[in-house]
């Protein structure tokens, strides 16, 4: 009875689960070459009573609609979902250039109707003599260098939005990859310092997706590999310097040794060294008629002031905020001049910001906060308060002005019924007449100079430890300045540490089953402590260099490439399947054993 209860009740929860909106959607690349093959899914996450596809024109039908069906079911924390899939997939073959839409399909579920959204693909004339070029050298020669690949099919680039810019406004640079082989892995980069401008990072998604772009009439997968705001600070032309990125690539060649090898041919891995061109940015200066109230700031912006209190007392305090918002070089606005009246004591304004960066640019807010006190009563009046920004779309300065405040100041009664003394504060004349001291008339008690404490033998004493005390302080703090000063010996001394914190975070991603970051954390662990153990930057470690350094330091053969391999296992772990825990955890015991091993090896 209690088995059928528990079915019913199951059977209940996947049937509630799994009761979501239905929808029918559709997949086809936006870009193909003429007398390319591709795919156009239909898919739909419930069965429909019919399907009705759009008649497809300009495309010819090489196979389908074949039909597919999967069903999932998860119990997670005893709650139960269900995922169902319905696919319907055409394989289809471009034949002439042009854009071309291919209109939606129609599905009956549960006695509605429901229709897919339209497709637009584009059918470009591909220009393949390089790759024709690049396939006839690797018949003739078969041993391809890293050199053999022609630019124009593997390279990298930078992007901006605008070339000519005002000085503060912003521009987005974004770097790319540019590729028409398949790739395996990225190693070294080198990514532009952005001399001249103030740039901030845009986050983009961890993993680089690819889109097929159509550059010159050849079809690119095309991937994002950062993204960087960009506002330039010299009202001058400015140059991006070039970034440069090492891929691994790879590429099939035909061997001989086989009859298999001749007919299906074999992979191999290169190594490549992409360096972008320069990208130069006309930044032209603002107009010189400024007014006094412009603080540096270039966008479109909002000016909203508030005042806490309007009637206080004397030594009470006020604040004064301003939260200037908008779009625009926001973290580079100075504060803004404000009148406060005489007789106020203000302090310098506090300044907090919340900004977001994005592809659009800078939007967000900065606050200042002022706080000044009134020191003396009566009815005072702060000016209206000016912010002058520079507007790019507009060409012009605007400024914006506030309301002026009144503030009614009264006497708190500590200054009441008494003259002001100038010079003295009110503690001063508080103690005055403590400072005073009469002269005693009693016979004073002496002492023979003999039992005096300075000129005794303690005395001296007690001065050489203190010398020799200072003078081994300031050998102590010369020697350890001097250790300060050589980074890669304190590097060198801190590797160890740092291995370890490390290998505790990674120990936390295993324990989490968080697979990706373990093995990020990992290889930094490893190549961290490689690299400060050995004072070579991580930019200029390669695996040969590795070796060569690690066999010098009398590390075995056989721990190098045990210490490669999980080098190795680290970078190529997100093209693997799937690791289980026990694999991680035997990774992880042999890394921080390998550590520990080296630790006792590599000494300066």
């Amino acid at each position: 009875m209690n088995r059928v209860l528990f079915f019913l009740s199951l059977l209940a929860a996947v049937n509630f689960s799994s009761a979501q909106e239905v929808a029918l959607e559709v997949y086809a690349p936006s870009l193909v070459a003429v007398g390319e093959q591709f795919r156009l899914s239909y898919s739909i996450n419930k069965q429909p009573t019919s399907l009705t596809p759009p008649e497809i024109k300009n495309f010819e039908i090489l196979a389908g609609p074949s039909s597919s069906h999967s069903t999932s079911v998860q119990v997670i924390n005893g709650r139960v979902t269900q995922s169902e899939t319905i696919s319907y997939t055409y394989i289809l073959e471009a034949k002439k250039e042009g854009k071309f839409t291919i209109d939606p399909a129609t599905a009956i579920v549960d006695g509605k109707e429901l229709k897919s959204n339209s497709v637009t693909i584009e059918v470009i004339k591909q220009n393949n003599s390089s790759q024709q070029q690049s396939q006839g050298s690797e018949q003739q020669d078969r041993t391809q260098t890293r050199d053999d690949l022609p630019n124009s099919e593997l390279f990298v680039g930078v992007d901006v939005s605008r070339r000519s810019v005002y000085l503060g406004e912003p521009i987005v640079a974004t770097l790319k990859l540019y590729t028409r082989v398949s790739l395996a892995n990225f190693e070294d980069s080198k990514f532009p310092p952005f001399n001249g401008f103030w740039s901030q990072e845009i986050e983009t998604t961890p993993n680089i997706e690819f889109q097929r772009e159509n550059i010159n009439g050849k079809i690119y997968n095309v991937g994002i590999i950062k993204k960087y705001l960009l506002f330039p600070q010299k009202n001058k032309t400015l140059e991006i310097d070039p970034f440069e990125l090492v891929v691994l690539y790879q590429q099939r060649v035909n061997r001989s040794q086989s009859i298999f090898d001749d007919f299906f041919g074999s992979v191999e891995t290169y190594r490549k060294k992409l360096v972008s061109k320069p990208i130069t940015i006309n930044v032209m200066d603002l107009p010189a008629n400024a007014p006094e109230s412009f603080r540096g700031g270039v966008g479109n912006f909002k000016l909203e002031p508030s005042l806490d209190k309007k009637v206080v007392k004397t030594n009470e305090a006020i604040t004064l905020k301003l939260k200037i918002s908008g779009n625009g070089n926001i973290k580079l606005i100075d504060s803004p001049k404000i009148g406060f009246p005489e007789g106020f004591e203000v302090y310098d304004p506090k300044t907090s910001d919340n900004v977001n960066t994005s592809t659009n640019g800078a939007s967000g807010s900065k606050i200042f906060e002022y706080v000044a006190i009134p020191r003396t009563p009566g009815n005072f009046t702060i000016p209206s308060i000016e912010f002058t920004y520079f507007d790019p779309v507009k060409v012009q300065y605007v400024t914006l002005k506030s309301e002026p405040y009144s503030i009614k100041v009264t006497s708190d009664g500590s200054d009441s019924g008494t003259a002001q003394v100038y010079g003295y504060s009110k503690e001063d004349i508080k103690f005055i007449g403590k400072d005073i001291r009469f002269i005693k008339t009693a016979k004073l008690a002496t002492k023979p100079y003999a039992s005096f404490f300075i000129g005794s033998v303690l005395f001296y004493i007690i001065i050489i430890v203190l010398l020799g005390g200072f003078a081994f302080a300031v050998y102590y703090m010369s020697k350890y300045q001097k250790e300060l000063s050589d980074i890669m010996l304190v590097k060198n001394k801190k590797a160890n540490k740092i291995a370890r914190k490390r290998l505790h975070i990674a120990e936390s991603h295993l324990k989490a089953n968080n697979r990706e970051l373990f093995f990020e954390e990992i290889h930094k662990a490893m190549w961290g402590y490689l690299s400060d153990k050995l004072s070579i930057p991580v930019s200029n470690l390669t695996s040969d260099n590795a070796r060569t350094e690690m066999s010098t330091k009398g590390i075995t053969y056989v721990d190098i490439e045990e210490f490669m391999q999980i080098i190795s296992v680290c970078e190529f772990a997100r093209f693997a399947p799937a690791a289980d825990n026990s694999e991680m955890s035997i990774l992880f015991n042999r890394a921080h054993e390998l550590i520990m091993k080296f630790e006792g090896i590599i000494k300066k």
